[in-house]
């Protein structure tokens, strides 16, 4: 950065904004910029008071007031006049100084900034997957594009494209990060959005992976020369454009269009640490873990609710029917002393018939021992269990199961590919090993390796539709995925 005069003058192009006499002001430049962008660009002092005076606030405001305060909006650089002389015939007229006026460069982006804040509030921020589409197809033109003026059009929509996916994604995820949507996932109403905020969420990822992919495989294959090139041709149809400042400083110009494309690649692709799309990614990926632990822990309460209610609803019945306080008193005792019962362990079943009185059973008959430090208890000697024969038969079901799932992976690793839409009736083991496999690999970039079975696979989304996946135990809706096998681990 280079501090100069221009980064070290007072704007005073801003003053308007908050100071005395603001709310007259504000509304006088705000009927310039409308003006403006209808290509209004000049007014009389009598124009602006005619469109102020019906206004709320504005009763008392007199034509000597309006011109009163376009003359300080000159002083501050806000305006800009020059006097009308067209249809002056005397010298009294040209005495009178009929004056025009417009805005200045630095006023009219200044009230589009001040637009564009009081919108902020109700903006509605989405995440368009069709964004990484039209960046992609943008940079695959940028690269074939020999026209300057072609390459400059291409660029100034790519950075709009660019910035524009930047802001949203930005501003939608800031949502699921305020406390206000901290409260409303913990909310019951939320499990009625629950689904459509996931599938929302997922259906992005589909898109800007695919393309985001495909858009770092495009950078991969660029030449080495093509920034210079690219700068080059944007340097050159600026100097082809006329300007009338002189001293117009060409090289920021560039240096700021290299920073520009260095961080639309880096978004991408950052070979010097995790690039901004992964960190997407992950965000997103995180606030739909987010979502599912508040819904489950939303269903749990509403279950718990609901018994604890009904236990309370009893318990209060109780009291409301005891006859004496001495009653009440023992209710609550019951009733409140529970958790800090001690109960006996190591109890084993007698009958599992829930009818039968506790006088038919016989009774059980426990020793209690002493909990006082003096009276030890004395050590009896264990013999060790041999357990070899239980772990051998586990170690035995263990490889049945692995050479089960094997057998169902050699049988479809030769075809390079499980298309789950593809499959016949399969047994519910074979289900369920192929469902492991596919929570695994699910939102992967890369291959994921399965180490028991030394095999490299990924998941891939086929469509944007729902199919069956048939078994002996019944019928799994799931979307249309396929697992792709990319070999053995080395």
């Amino acid at each position: 950065m280079e501090i100069n005069g221009k980064l070290t003058k007072q704007i005073t192009e801003t003053k308007y904004l908050n100071v005395e006499n603001t709310e007259r002001y504000r509304p006088i430049m705000r009927i310039f910029f409308e003006h403006y962008e209808k290509l209004d660009y000049w007014l009389y002092k009598e124009d602006v008071y005619n469109e102020l005076k019906n206004q709320d606030g504005f009763v008392s405001y007199t034509i000597e007031m309006c011109e009163q305060d376009l003359n300080q909006l000159v002083s501050w650089q806000s305006l800009s006049y020059f006097q009308d002389t067209d249809n002056v015939s005397t010298v009294d007229e040209f005495k009178n100084r009929r004056y025009r006026y417009q805005m200045t460069e630095y006023a009219r982006e200044i009230e589009r900034f001040v637009m564009r804040l009081e919108t902020l509030q109700v903006k509605q921020s989405s995440l368009e997957p069709k964004l990484f589409e039209k960046i992609r197809n943008l940079i695959n033109k940028l690269i074939t594009a020999t026209d300057i003026k072609i390459i400059h059009e291409c660029f100034e929509e790519l950075n709009y494209n660019f910035t524009t996916l930047n802001e949203n994604y930005k501003d939608f995820l800031k949502m699921f990060h305020e406390a206000k949507a901290e409260d409303m996932m913990k909310t019951e109403n939320f499990i009625i959005y629950k689904d459509k905020v996931i599938t929302y969420l997922r259906d992005f990822i589909s898109g800007f992976q695919t393309n985001s992919l495909k858009i770092v495989d495009i950078l991969d294959k660029l030449p080495q020369d093509f920034e210079d090139t690219l700068l080059n041709a944007l340097d050159e149809y600026q100097k082809s454009i006329p300007i009338l400042e002189s001293n117009f400083d060409y090289d920021y110009l560039k240096e700021l269009n290299r920073g520009k494309w260095r961080s639309i690649k880096g978004w991408f692709k950052n070979d010097s640490g995790i690039s901004e799309s992964k960190r997407l990614k992950n965000a997103i990926n995180d606030i739909i873990n987010k979502i599912m632990k508040n819904v489950s822990a939303i269903i749990e309460m509403q279950a718990s609710g609901i018994n604890r209610k009904e236990e309370y609803i009893h318990i209060l019945k109780m009291f409301c029917n005891a006859n004496t306080l001495e009653e009440a008193k023992d209710i609550g005792v019951v009733a409140f002393g529970i958790p800090a019962v001690k109960h006996f362990s190591k109890i084993e079943k007698v009958t599992e018939m829930l009818d039968i009185d506790s006088l038919d059973i016989d009774p059980l008959y426990i020793e209690l021992k002493s909990h006082s430090r003096k009276v030890k208890e004395a050590t009896t000697k264990r013999a060790i269990v041999d357990k070899t024969l239980a772990k051998k038969e586990q170690l035995e079901a263990i490889t049945a199961i692995r050479n089960r799932e094997k057998a169902i992976l050699d049988n479809h690793i030769n075809a390079g590919e499980i298309d789950i839409k593809k499959l016949d009736k399969v047994s519910s083991f074979e289900r369920r090993f192929i469902l492991s496999l596919i929570s695994s690999g699910l939102y992967k970039d890369d291959f994921v390796s399965n180490g028991n079975y030394g095999i490299k696979y990924k998941v891939i989304k086929n469509s944007d539709e729902y199919i069956d996946l048939i078994s002996d135990d019944g019928v799994f809706r799931m979307p249309d995925l396929k697992i792709v096998f990319g070999g053995r681990n080395e």
